[in-house]
């Protein structure tokens, strides 16, 4: 999401607190027994094998773990630090774009992974199966096309890329199965009032970052001028079997993006 930034320029800028204050969520114990933690992360691609950026993910406990932009490194330092607790790990290498990688950590068996092209985006999605605490659930992982035109303009892809991102979301529930509880999660390159976001909602889905922490962004980034961007891109969203019990925004890592963690129960 770096090349948001010429982009956003054109459109909006803050400084000081303009995105509100971020929870500090790092230690927020463990979930109950009957609950599910789902954490998601856009580790940087450029930052591969830091270790701030891992140790971010450490404490939150989360159940299963969902990143974005991975290679090889981002793989070897997750695994060699997570092992015991993830004995349950599958990571995709990127395609054609450096971003593009995936990686799931998990406490409980992964029963399935689909890799589902970008159309029209940049970045596959996965669709995952997983057999948890709360039975079998479905997520899918998703790292959507940024604000970037087809001719390399972030200026005229603020604008015109938006409907972009809902054909990819569109396309990508398509291949979900309506009979398992579904969570969305990743970096959707676009607030709550994407096309993409909405066109989740209009299907059932509601976001629980945007629920607990509205003002709260999980990206930003410094300009050289003193100025500091700040938008909220990361999402988890939920159909209507789950209930979202808490949601947090975790101040951690080095990474443009920020750690976003949801607590969840199924409806009964």
């Amino acid at each position: 999401m770096r090349g948001v930034v010429a982009a956003a320029i054109a459109v909006t800028g803050c400084s000081g607190g303009c995105g509100g204050t971020t929870t500090n969520a790092q230690t927020p114990g463990k979930p109950a027994a009957d609950e599910l933690r789902v954490l998601s992360y856009n580790v940087n691609f450029g930052l591969a094998g830091d270790m701030q950026e891992v140790t971010a993910v450490g404490p939150v406990m989360a159940d299963v773990v969902f990143l974005q932009e991975t290679n090889a490194e981002w793989e070897a330092a997750f695994v060699d630090t997570f092992s015991r607790r993830y004995p349950h790990h599958r990571f995709d290498a990127p395609e054609s774009e450096p971003a593009g990688g995936m990686g799931v950590l998990s406490r409980f068996p992964i029963e399935s992974i689909e890799k589902l092209p970008s159309h029209g985006g940049f970045f596959f999605a996965w669709r995952v199966v997983l057999k948890t605490n709360l039975g079998r659930v479905q997520v899918l992982n998703v790292h959507l096309r940024p604000p970037i035109s087809d001719g390399g303009s972030w200026v005229a892809g603020y604008f015109s890329t938006r409907e972009n991102r809902r054909e990819e979301i569109a396309y990508h529930i398509e291949a979900l199965d309506r009979a398992l509880p579904t969570l969305v999660v990743g970096d959707f390159n676009e607030e709550g009032d994407g096309l993409a976001v909405q066109r989740l909602g209009e299907i059932g889905f509601d976001d629980a970052i945007a629920h607990f922490a509205p003002k709260q962004r999980t990206w930003e980034w410094k300009l050289p001028s003193g100025m500091t961007l700040h938008f909220q891109l990361d999402h988890i969203m939920y159909d209507a079997r789950f209930e979202p019990l808490q949601a947090h925004v975790v101040e951690a890592g080095r990474s443009d993006h920020k750690p976003v963690w949801t607590d969840f129960a199924l409806v009964r």
